[in-house]
């Protein structure tokens, strides 16, 4: 990633005169915004730009049953790349089943773009003000998720990530699914202001990427406003990258990693291929832990381990 021209976030004026405000508020209430109006204080961010376009390739072989997504992004990527411009994407709704590895994914694609990663699950957002803050006459009130993100971000397009977006639940007044009938839309999106906050921020370049199960939880009005591409089932033939990608991520992240060999053994890969990527993940982390207590650098057959009852159902190749 290079990053290219200034975009100012906040007006700077607003900001310092919410400092001034606070001055004369109690301390517990300073407390839950004056990080952010710190973070805030320099308003001007940079615009992030992809010029390794060959990222795109990695990610292929990596997630072969996401080439949509890696199609749609790669497409904005050149070209904007091609007229010098920082990078932006409409908001992307990944649906598919639980455990194709959609959150992974969206981590990688962040991670190989050189954006700033932001990532919250609706599973814990049970109401709007965790997404866009809550009035501080609350007691529990506080600045949320999407103007702290912006805030600690030094890139003014960082990927935010709204995890389980299917799950978003509250009465009519505090769902926070309500919350993205405006931010989706740039717009509106400039003048997004949280209300612990109390300053309006522009996140109208933000990188929004949504991911679901089930997509007749989501309101139309919502569905409207991204583009949904539909998370598949990996392939036979497609199961041996997908494992060596999540036996390299797990070397990687881990610092249990660092002491396992590099390659797997072919007879290991084959008991694998009928699991879903998210018990692969599972699986294959407790192999390298059974190994490493065994005193082993290389994964064995005896170490895979998992509940038959949870093995995948025929998608089509068996």
């Amino acid at each position: 990633m290079s990053t290219i021209h200034s975009f100012t976030i906040a007006n700077h004026e607003h900001v310092v005169n919410r400092v001034n405000e606070l001055r004369h508020r109690a301390d517990d209430i300073k407390s839950k915004v004056g990080h952010v109006l710190k973070h805030l204080w320099n308003t001007e961010r940079e615009l992030g730009a992809i010029k390794n376009l060959s990222i795109f390739g990695d990610l292929r072989k990596r997630f072969p049953n996401f080439t949509e997504a890696i199609e749609f992004f790669e497409g904005n990527a050149i070209a904007l790349n091609q007229l010098d411009m920082p990078y932006e994407a409409n908001p992307v709704l990944l649906i598919g089943d639980p455990g194709l590895g959609k959150t992974l994914f969206v981590s990688e694609l962040a991670k190989l773009m050189g954006l700033p990663f932001f990532e919250i699950s609706m599973n814990t957002a049970s109401a709007s003000f965790a997404l866009t803050g809550g009035n501080l006459q609350w007691g529990d009130a506080s600045v949320g998720f999407i103007a702290k993100s912006l805030s600690e971000s030094s890139i003014a397009n960082p990927i935010i990530m709204i995890d389980e977006i299917d799950k978003g639940s509250g009465n009519s007044g505090f769902n926070p699914m309500n919350s993205f009938y405006g931010l989706l839309e740039p717009h509106s999106a400039k003048r997004f202001k949280d209300e612990a906050l109390e300053v309006e921020i522009d996140a109208s370049k933000i990188i929004w990427v949504l991911t679901g199960n089930y997509i007749g939880n989501i309101p139309e009005a919502i569905l409207s406003r991204m583009r949904v591409i539909n998370i598949s089932q990996p392939t036979k033939s497609d199961m041996p990258d997908v494992i060596k990608s999540i036996y390299t991520k797990i070397r990687t992240d881990k610092v249990f990693g660092k002491v396992i060999n590099p390659d797997l053994d072919a007879e290991v890969i084959n008991i694998l291929t009928d699991l879903p990527p998210r018990q692969i993940r599972m699986t294959l982390e407790a192999a390298v832990l059974r190994a490493i207590m065994d005193r082993r650098s290389m994964i064995h057959v005896a170490d895979i381990k998992y509940d038959k009852k949870e093995k995948r159902h025929a998608i089509g190749f068996f």
